[in-house]
């Protein structure tokens, strides 16, 4: 009897195995889409660039590899790009400026930098054809219906504009069911990016509202001058009731406006901007240690893993730049971190701090589980004392 139980239990068993579809070849589970969500890097091939103003140009990539396709992405992120320039390789971010609800290319605005170092490489130098490396899409500023409401307020400031022109773009396409109101701020009326797109979305859609604000406007200028001060905002917009603000620009005038804001009454939680990046002067920023020298070089020890065994490397640094930025510079393979944000937001760099004093812009935020295990964003992070790096810990 317990034999014919044992057949009868194996027979069900060959049963329900037959009747089960065979797993194809190509299958590969969660890893394929994973991948195609948050691929390790991308290669990206130039194929049009455009001369938007005397300092901007619109660039426009596509996958290298017809079968990799590109990254989707949120209306408002960006990706960084890899560049070597005189043997040192770095990143810099920048904001797609093209629609997420096509994915046969991204655009990116690209604003020449007057003394940087990556914008004024790809202004000069970039042709189409060229090949870059870049991140997947990334950042926290775009918007979430759960949180920022149906009335939003966009504030830009000279080509601070660039991720509201995604976002624009995606909330016309869908024809989404909302209000807004974008306050555009400008040195002259040939600074003015995106004016055509612009003017095309507000003609198609009643909803979106574009002020262009000039501060250096000339004598046939009609529209608005000056800054963006809350009588401004208040003429736009009507009152603050039941609207989310976001503000992109550079630091005086997101603090500039953030001012404007608070007056206004407008509660910090109803407002999002994007990550400042390096600042031009980090001892011009609210907290810099007055009483250091400057001039003095900073040694940085960096511990390090090279053909399989740990050495050790030791290179001056200046205390008024990023640790990255000296680290990259070093120009070892084996010394190189990856960066995305350049702000401290995406934490890719994030680095154990073995010993030595830093100093980080007051507005960067640094999860607690970092402050607690003493790692930092050495993208944003200024070497005060000498200091020592773990590259082995992450």
């Amino acid at each position: 009897m317990e034999d014919i139980k044992k057949y009868q239990k194996a027979e069900k068993l060959k049963k329900w195995r037959d009747q089960v579809e065979p797993t194809p070849w190509y299958y590969d589970g969660l890893e394929n889409l994973c991948n195609r969500l948050h691929p390790q890097n991308q290669l990206l091939k130039v194929t049009d660039i455009e001369q938007l103003s005397r300092d901007t140009k619109l660039f426009r990539l596509v996958s290298v590899k017809p079968k990799q396709l590109l990254a989707p992405f949120r209306a408002g992120q960006y990706i960084g790009f890899t560049i070597e320039i005189n043997n040192v390789r770095t990143s810099r971010p920048y904001s797609l400026v093209s629609s997420p609800n096509q994915l046969a290319y991204y655009e990116l605005g690209i604003k020449k930098k007057e003394g940087g170092f990556v914008s004024p490489y790809l202004f000069e130098n970039t042709k189409v054809g060229d090949i870059i490396e870049a991140t997947e899409p990334m950042g926290n500023l775009y918007y979430n219906r759960l949180f920022h409401g149906k009335n939003l307020v966009f504030i830009a400031g000279g080509s601070g504009c660039t991720p509201f022109i995604s976002m624009l773009r995606d909330i016309s396409e869908r024809d989404l069911p909302l209000n807004v109101w974008m306050l555009f701020g400008c040195l002259t009326e040939e600074d003015i990016l995106f004016r055509n797109v612009l003017k095309d979305i507000q003609k198609r859609r009643s909803y979106i509202k574009v002020v262009n604000i000039l501060s250096e406007a000339g004598s046939e200028w009609t529209g608005e001058s000056g800054f963006i001060t809350k009588d401004k905002i208040l003429k736009v917009i009507g009152s603050i009731e039941k609207k989310f603000f976001y503000i992109v620009g550079n630091r005086p005038m997101y603090h500039f406006v953030l001012d404007e804001l608070k007056e206004l009454g407008v509660p910090q939680h109803r407002i999002a901007h994007e990550a400042f990046g390096v600042p031009d002067d980090i001892t011009q920023i609210m907290g810099w240690p007055v009483e250091i020298d400057t001039s003095k070089k900073i040694q940085i020890t960096i511990d390090f893993r090279r053909y399989g065994k740990i050495e050790q490397k030791v290179i001056e640094a200046s205390c008024t730049e990023p640790i990255l930025n000296s680290l990259e510079r070093a120009e070892l393979k084996e010394l190189e971190i990856k960066s995305g944000c350049r702000s401290g937001e995406c934490a890719l760099c994030r680095t154990k701090l073995v010993f030595g004093k830093i100093f980080i812009p007051p507005e960067v935020t640094t999860r607690e589980a970092d402050k607690n295990y003493n790692f930092i964003h050495p993208c944003i992070s200024y070497p005060i004392t000498d200091i020592h790096l773990n590259l082995n810990e992450t």
